[in-house]
């Protein structure tokens, strides 16, 4: 960051600590004083420059970040965002693009290979934000993932077609055994 930005707030001022340095962030931002990809300081370091505790400046660069003018990359700090149109427009496309595509996935039976080890009860995985390249990597992983299962799907009914047998007879067999049902279920009572 810059060692010229003044990050000075006025504590008797009306206005809260926070939307003071929000206005400063801005500001220079709006007068290029920061540039898109500048690194900006860490929250403590931010918190100790501007005399502030370090909860005010945690909420500071989520509010930034929010409005699409601050990133902020895991392990790598917070970085002075494109044009915020740009990233808010591109992240809510991702995401976008991330549900039809997981959606897709969803209306599929997922493949053996998939399964994983099975996890401890009530276990699951942490929560985490991603980054914009992290969400471009997710929707690419889905693509992919939905490339292979048609590739799949191809070579199977190219087998059925080489056999003889016709991929509508097969799809109406295998939905009416999609749902569970205990039609035709033979139930044995075993004494304890």
């Amino acid at each position: 960051m810059p060692s010229e930005l003044d990050l000075a707030v006025d504590r008797a001022a009306d206005v809260p600590l926070g939307a003071q340095l929000a206005a400063r962030i801005r500001a220079a931002v709006s007068d290029r004083e920061l540039r898109p990809g500048d690194r900006l300081p860490s929250v403590r370091e931010l918190a100790a420059a501007a005399g502030v505790n370090v909860n005010t400046a945690r909420a500071l660069y989520a509010r930034l970040e929010s409005e699409g003018l601050v990133r902020s990359e895991q392990g790598r700090g917070t970085f002075v965002a494109g044009s915020a149109g740009d990233e808010a427009a591109t992240r809510r496309e991702l995401r976008r693009q991330i549900a039809q595509l997981e959606a897709a996935l969803g209306r599929l039976p997922p493949p053996p290979s998939l399964a994983g080890p099975p996890r401890a009860s009530g276990e699951r995985p942490a929560p985490s934000l991603l980054s914009t390249d992290d969400l471009g990597a997710v929707r690419d992983g889905l693509l992919e993932r939905l490339r292979e299962l048609e590739a799949e799907r191809a070579a199977v009914v190219q087998r059925l077609e080489g056999l003889g047998i016709d991929e509508s007879a097969v799809a109406e067999t295998s939905s009416r055994r999609a749902t569970p049902s205990l039609a035709g279920a033979r139930i044995r009572w075993v004494g304890a």
